[in-house]
């Protein structure tokens, strides 16, 4: 059935369940050092968090303005002062815009589905300011081209792209050393013991059951997501953090990365060549060799945009906005052009490796065209 969610494959089920042995090797490079997280919006509270206790004193966070909000919520928590950079029409944040906001302790550069974003003017301005420079690589399968280079400590969130309830990686480099204790205490004091093995086999049956159905069956099936583009889920206050189960663990250690990465890929270029003839869809990125996240693509107009979208809801096809922003950015002229522009022209398709090309193109070819 086609999801938004990655769903498990027997393959990966079966390492899973024979004892594979949990490790978070593929997310580090040789030099670096690592620790498993619930999910990277704790990550980035742990490092804040260790940084406010070094100093004493609210860390203050930048990060660019189209950022989702709800991640945002452990940073809030923990007294973080966060300031917004405004996005060009791209994403790439407006590093002229950032000389005149003081200093900073923390500089965190999104790469937004995938898609390795430049940090060149990241690493300078990090460096001139005496700045931990963060690559949120949450949307990232692994390091690559362009991605797991420039930061001083990486994120990666391998359950948004896997099959597994949950599991962050926070990958330390070399010139971070100094602050590998730090974080890790912080996050240790933050996280709470794993689930009951009983929840995790509840979301690894309704995982399955999906696997299972028919995609022929998917308009009967309840609909989740936001019925109208415009509207945003409500932020809501996020549950402790949990540490990742053995089953977590497993499951995430079980996936063929490359192989995931090449039917991501094949996804992403069946409906690339879906959209090509469409005047008011284009993709948000050009192609390359990087690995998607989702499909993002950017309609001609907000009214396009809002057409599409409830084209394919009424066909029952997945299909997301741009994630919510936070509330300083939309009340913000600065952000009109950039990050806000994006939330109203973007829309998401699913293109995880339990999905197949044909399929996904023959499904979606129905509505966009």
């Amino acid at each position: 059935m086609i999801t938004t969610a990655p769903l498990p494959l027997y393959a990966d089920l079966g390492r899973a369940l024979g004892g594979a042995t949990a490790g978070i090797s593929p997310w580090l490079k040789p030099w670096d050092s690592g620790l498993l997280s619930p999910r990277s919006a704790w990550s980035l509270a742990a490092i804040a968090s260790a940084i406010s206790r070094r100093q004493g004193l609210p860390p203050r966070v930048l990060l660019p303005g189209w950022i989702c909000n709800q991640s945002l919520w452990p940073l809030r928590r923990m007294g973080a002062e966060l300031l917004f950079l405004p996005v060009r029409p791209d994403g790439a944040m407006e590093w002229e815009t950032a000389e005149a906001l003081g200093s900073l302790d923390m500089v965190v550069v999104v790469h937004p589905f995938g898609c390795p974003a430049r940090l060149d003017a990241a690493r300078d301005f990090a460096n001139r300011r005496g700045a931990l420079l963060v690559e949120d690589a949450a949307h990232c399968l692994m390091p690559g081209p362009g991605i797991h280079e420039s930061g001083d400590v990486v994120l990666y969130s391998p359950h948004k792209l896997v099959a597994t309830p949950a599991g962050g990686v926070i990958a330390i480099r070399p010139r971070a050393e100094a602050w590998a204790d730090a974080i890790a205490e912080e996050l240790g004091d933050m996280t709470m013991s794993p689930p009951e093995a009983a929840n995790e086999w509840r979301w690894l049956a309704r995982r399955l059951a999906q696997t299972l159905i028919p995609d022929a069956l998917r308009p009967l099936l309840p609909q989740g997501g936001q019925a109208d583009f415009a509207s945003d889920p409500p932020t809501i206050a996020m549950e402790p953090p949990l540490a990742p189960s053995r089953l977590a663990q497993r499951l995430l250690d079980a996936r063929d990365l490359e192989a995931e990465a090449t039917r991501r890929r094949d996804n992403e270029t069946a409906l690339r060549e879906l959209v090509a003839p469409l005047a008011d869809l284009r993709p948000l990125f050009p192609a390359g060799d990087w690995i998607p996240y989702r499909m993002a693509l950017r309609a001609a107009s907000p009214k396009a945009a809002a057409e599409r979208y409830r084209a394919l809801r009424a066909a029952r096809l997945p299909v997301e906005t741009w994630p919510d922003m936070a509330p300083e950015v939309t009340a913000d002229p600065c952000h009109g052009a950039g990050a806000v522009a994006l939330r109203s022209s973007v829309l998401l398709l699913p293109v995880h490796g339990a999905l197949d090309p044909k399929r996904l193109a023959s499904a979606y070819g129905k509505v966009l065209r």
